[in-house]
């Protein structure tokens, strides 16, 4: 009975942890296009407390037998100025699978934590739109929407220079048929909604390369 009542506060901590986790996300998580038309996804963040973010570099990855990424914006929930070096995905020789996106807030100064209040400040609480992603439906199937899972592909950095920990992070579908008819439609395979153990290992194995990447711009 004991062991079962520890297993129990532990699954109830666990839980709870996972509920108190930042979420980001892709809206919509499922949707139908035509060939031919444009559509957007935003992506979401919330959970974050009095937790900010000050650097993202995300890989968001897509099938492009259907999509072609067309352009990106940054969210005005960022809160002031932001210097974006991601990849346009209009210019010769980007990526045709997966959007690079990376970008820092120009109100932090990275070694001096009080200037993480300016962005406080300024930026949405809790929860905003990060960026809004533009896509072009270009052949019939479906696709997956997917945050990479590799070294600097899904990384936040919070307060005092550190990485947002436990970020949970969820994909999208889109289906997408012919003006003409079809019948592809998305039948969602969630992909796990946090890598909090292999996080710790990454974590131990990797320095925070956001921000030294950051570091190395402005030197």
């Amino acid at each position: 009975m004991k062991l079962l009542a520890t297993a129990a506060s532990a699954l109830a901590l666990a839980m709870s942890s996972a509920h108190a986790a930042p979420v980001v996300s892709l809206s919509p998580s499922n949707s139908s296009q035509l060939i031919g038309g444009t559509f957007s996804l935003d992506v979401k963040i919330s959970g974050l407390g009095s937790e900010i973010v000050s650097v993202f570099d995300l890989n968001i990855y897509f099938n492009p037998a259907q999509l072609k990424a067309v352009s990106y914006s940054l969210g005005s929930g960022l809160g002031g100025a932001w210097t974006d070096l991601g990849l346009d995905p209009a210019a010769p020789g980007s990526p045709t699978n997966y959007l690079d996106l990376f970008a820092y807030s120009n109100l932090v100064v990275p070694g001096d934590p009080g200037t993480d209040d300016l962005l406080a400040a300024a930026q949405d609480d809790d929860s905003f739109v990060m960026m809004t992603l533009n896509f072009e439906a270009v052949g019939a199937g479906v696709s997956q929407v997917w945050f990479g899972t590799g070294p600097n592909e899904r990384d936040l950095v919070g307060r005092s220079d550190a990485f947002l920990s436990g970020v949970q992070f969820q994909s999208a579908c889109v289906a997408v048929n012919s003006p003409t008819g079809g019948n592809n439609d998305c039948r969602q395979v969630p992909e796990p909604s946090s890598y909090a153990l292999l996080g710790l290992s990454l974590f131990a194995a990797f320095v925070p390369a956001a921000v030294k990447r950051r570091k190395s711009l402005a030197a």
